[in-house]
């Protein structure tokens, strides 16, 4: 039975930071491996969904056909099923020295001008690839982060149904990554730096489960961009199955109050034309 602990952020990090930077993941066969598995809820209203009105951007005609109508863009941060369950969050198991290959490699994929998966598992000094199927040039811009402040990675133009690489290098003591499309800013996507391939990322319902975990004792931790880290100690059994739950609350939502967009930026309509039912998606609330 996983056991909640309060433990300080920063000690959390500096466990996520030691694994993930310095290399120490030794691959090799799992022996009675188990599995830990659970789900993630958001306690309260999720956060008021971000409104990017179209006109402030290029590429209107194209990036519309995703949208709610009126010529906005919304950006849903917190995704929440009926029952609580909260989409993307991450979920990474700290502490594995040895176990299953690491095979992962980070993929960003643009289609309609939107950027998935929304939260990722992170590699440094790994590539990552950015895969458009737009007919627009994007201009991906990645970021490192440590706590309030952002500091530029790489920021690489992608040219329309086109693919190209580049490698994840953080910051040392950093351990958060953000994309975002320098032309299209409603374009956003966040990772976080993992040392295993012990991780997963809560689906609609906010269920994960991680398999092939050696047996042993470690700290998991889940994190959600706008949320702080949460951690729990958790003791695998050979062959054993460990239930888990994490439970964050709207309350403790940090978001800059420059994003937090309570009402629509732009009231006044675009040209008849740009208000064209959106024919890929129709957005709500």
């Amino acid at each position: 039975m996983a056991r909640k602990i309060f433990i300080g952020a920063w000690i959390v990090l500096c466990f996520l930071l030691d694994r993930s930077h310095a290399g120490a993941y030794e691959e090799g066969p799992v022996a009675s491996g188990g599995t830990v598995m659970g789900r993630v809820f958001l306690e309260g209203s999720p956060p008021p969904t971000r409104i990017f009105h179209l006109i402030f951007s290029p590429n209107i005609d194209f990036c519309m056909r995703i949208s709610d109508g009126q010529g906005n863009r919304l950006l849903k941060e917190f995704k929440v099923s009926k029952d609580g369950g909260l989409k993307d969050v991450v979920v990474a198991i700290i502490g594995v020295k040895k176990g299953k290959p690491f095979d992962f490699t980070p993929r960003i994929d643009i289609e309609n001008c939107r950027i998935t998966p929304f939260v990722t598992g992170i590699r440094n000094n790994s590539p990552i690839t950015i895969s458009s199927k737009d007919p627009v040039v994007h201009d991906i811009q990645g970021y490192t982060m440590k706590g309030e402040y952002t500091f530029p990675m790489f920021n690489k133009p992608t040219l329309p149904m086109a693919e190209v690489t580049r490698t994840i290098r953080f910051r040392r003591s950093h351990y958060l990554f953000r994309t975002q499309c320098g032309v299209h800013d409603y374009m956003q996507s966040w990772g976080l730096a993992v040392g295993n391939p012990y991780f997963a990322v809560t689906d609609a319902e906010g269920d994960f489960q991680i398999p092939d975990v050696p047996p042993g004792t470690y700290y998991v931790i889940a994190w959600h961009p706008h949320m702080k880290v949460q951690a729990q100690e958790v003791v695998v059994n050979p062959n054993e199955t460990v239930s888990m739950a994490y439970t964050f609350n709207s309350k403790e939502v940090k978001i800059p109050l420059h994003d937090l967009q309570m009402n629509y930026r732009l009231i006044t309509p675009l040209q008849e034309r740009h208000l064209q039912p959106p024919t890929i998606e129709l957005q709500v609330h």
